[in-house]
């Protein structure tokens, strides 16, 4: 144990003496085992992210990030789903099709909130809502969650241990079960708003991520 704490205490008076933090991250790279590098490339996903940040003169009043979990995002998740456990193809597909049958009951989304800014409860600041066309929707679940490291690393440096995240799910269809998301919604809103703000994260539809749904057959 000595002998240990001899060496770990020679290590950092060495990283002291090296000029500059880039030599001491590539000495400790080169000294400590750091596994094999995966590259994943998660910008497709990352295209569906919205940030605001929002000011009462100086004052954070808000400050959200949302992920909109369109078809796409979830593909994504499949896929890091499915490295990260060695699935083989054929469950990987059952996987994806069980994140896609999810979106045909539910709209759904991440959402990072600073944590000193609460949400999704009737004494918030901030009430949020969905926006298709001319229609507003209420969210028929909204929840504090601990994100996946999958869904982390999506969010990237948006993500911080300063902010709390959660689940809204809203219903994709009316109750004559037709989807609400349907050719004459261009866009999907995902309003926050106050007594006195408002703020709106917004995406255009194109049609193309829906139609992967059809692309995944499971033998």
């Amino acid at each position: 144990m000595k002998r240990d704490l001899t060496f770990f205490f020679s290590v950092a008076l060495f990283l002291g003496m090296l000029p500059g933090c880039g030599r001491i991250i590539d000495f400790g790279k080169s000294s400590v085992e750091q596994g094999e590098e995966i590259e994943n490339d998660v910008e497709v996903a990352r295209d569906y992210i919205r940030s605001s940040r929002t000011y009462d003169i100086f004052t954070l009043v808000g400050a959200f990030d949302s992920l909109w979990l369109a078809d796409e995002v979830r593909e994504m998740y499949t896929d890091l789903y499915a490295l990260k456990y060695g699935k083989t193809e054929q469950e990987k597909k059952i996987f994806l099709r069980r994140q896609f049958e999810e979106n045909i009951h539910f709209i759904s989304f991440y959402l990072l909130s600073v944590a000193d800014i609460p949400i999704g409860d009737k004494d918030s600041a901030w009430a949020i809502y969905l926006r298709l066309g001319d229609n507003n929707f209420v969210p028929v679940e909204f929840k504090k969650v601990e994100l996946n490291p999958e869904f982390k690393l999506i969010f990237g440096k948006k993500f911080t241990r300063f902010k709390t995240a959660y689940l809204l799910r809203f219903n994709a269809k009316d109750i004559e079960d037709v989807s609400l998301i349907n050719p004459g919604v261009d866009t999907v809103k995902l309003v926050f708003r106050t007594i006195e703000k408002e703020v709106i994260h917004e995406w255009n539809i194109d049609g193309k991520a829906q139609l992967k749904r059809e692309d995944v057959s499971v033998v």
